[in-house]
């Protein structure tokens, strides 16, 4: 399979401006979306690293690649008959064989998990992981397809193509194997349901990131053979994409242990340290369930095992749950000043969520782009 075919498998397209491209090559749309994901990968803390490289039963070194590889296969299904058809004077430049009625409405993210799993397990992936892994990867737009669907559209021609249409994909494979370049093979032999959806989730995150447009500019047919370099700067520009969002590195509020006096400016009350003192002999990631009259310091509890869990297991993010809206906006204030008060100069992503978020005087005044790791009321 040439490259100079490769170049005409299109990922994106638009209305042409100017003398710029009207099409991005599935090739290049693929890359963008595995720089998207490696940029988001390594923003995380180590401890979020090595829970993904889990999902294959590798250390991060080894499963990166796969990692990226199997992200970047998500629009593999591009790469057939009726999603070519879509502009068939592209599609003739191919040369690949073209059915009489091509099936144009076809989800091409189905055909992406039909090819993928064959193709990983060429590769001599487990079955069970090979198809799990294609099934999270090919539900990335929402809808994952029954069992039914997937053996409807692997027996039909006009949905899958011939073998020249197979070929084309397993070369699109390797052209993207040879950029990440992933050896041996994973350990495990299946996914968890967690491991589904912590990688479905990855990969949808990615690829709404890089389809942004305006971020990810299409490439040309002529940049094809250097992939590795496309690669590259993509990733430059996915780091850029996500600056502009506001997804940073995810660093704790408080680098180093604080006492409970040096945080709120008072001595703990017996629960406060209580709670202290179980944190201590926790050894990693845990549930702290805490049961208490009103009045006791619950909340500060809270927020300092937040502070101290964060940084010493790297957790991300903050949930705090309140049974009314008038509780949730007493809260939203309560935990705005906590945070600031830990003198991070970093953005605040803290956002009151309920069903009258936009009436509600606390969720108006206080700065939308105010961003932390993800707090959330």
């Amino acid at each position: 399979m040439s490259t100079s075919i490769l170049s005409y498998l299109w990922g994106k397209a638009k209305t042409p401006i100017g003398d710029g491209p009207s099409y991005q090559p599935l090739a290049y749309h693929c890359l963008d979306v595995a720089a998207c994901a490696d940029a988001i990968l390594i923003r995380e803390p180590e401890a979020t690293r090595n829970r993904m490289a889990a999902i294959f039963g590798l250390e991060w070194e080894e499963a990166r690649p796969w990692l990226l590889l199997v992200v970047a296969c998500h629009d593999l299904g591009k790469a057939c008959p009726g999603f070519q058809a879509k502009w068939p004077d592209i599609l003739s430049l191919t040369g690949l064989w073209q059915p009489r009625i091509p099936m144009t409405n076809i989800n091409h993210a189905f055909i992406s998990q039909i090819a993928l799993a064959k193709l990983l397990r060429g590769k001599g992936w487990p079955d069970e992981l090979a198809d799990l892994t294609a099934d999270a990867v090919g539900c990335h737009h929402g809808s994952r397809a029954s069992p039914t669907t997937l053996d409807h559209l692997a027996g039909t021609q006009s949905a899958i193509g011939k073998d020249d249409w197979e070929q084309a994909r397993e070369a699109l494979v390797e052209a993207l194997a040879a950029v990440f370049q992933p050896v041996g093979v994973p350990a495990n032999q299946t996914l968890s349901g967690p491991d589904f959806m912590l990688l479905s989730g990855l990969t949808s995150f990615a690829d709404w990131i890089g389809s942004n447009e305006e971020v990810f500019h299409y490439g040309v047919p002529s940049d094809f053979p250097d992939l590795k370099d496309w690669f590259e700067k993509r990733r430059a520009l996915a780091d850029r994409a996500l600056d502009a969002i506001g997804w940073e590195s995810r660093t704790p509020l408080s680098r180093e242990a604080k006492t409970f006096g040096q945080i709120f400016g008072f001595p703990p009350r017996p629960l406060q340290k209580a709670i202290a003192d179980a944190l201590v002999a926790m050894e990693g990631p845990a549930i702290l369930l805490v049961e208490a009259p009103m009045g006791e310091g619950k909340t500060e509890a809270a927020f300092f095992a937040h502070l101290e869990m964060q940084r010493r297991f790297g957790h991300r993010g903050l949930y705090v749950a309140l049974p009314t809206k008038a509780t949730g906006n007493a809260m939203f204030k309560r935990t705005l000043k906590f945070l600031r008060s830990q003198g991070s100069n970093r953005k605040l992503d803290l956002q009151l969520l309920h069903g009258g978020t936009l009436l509600s005087p606390t969720g108006t005044l206080e700065p939308v782009d105010d961003r932390h790791n993800g707090a959330t009321l």
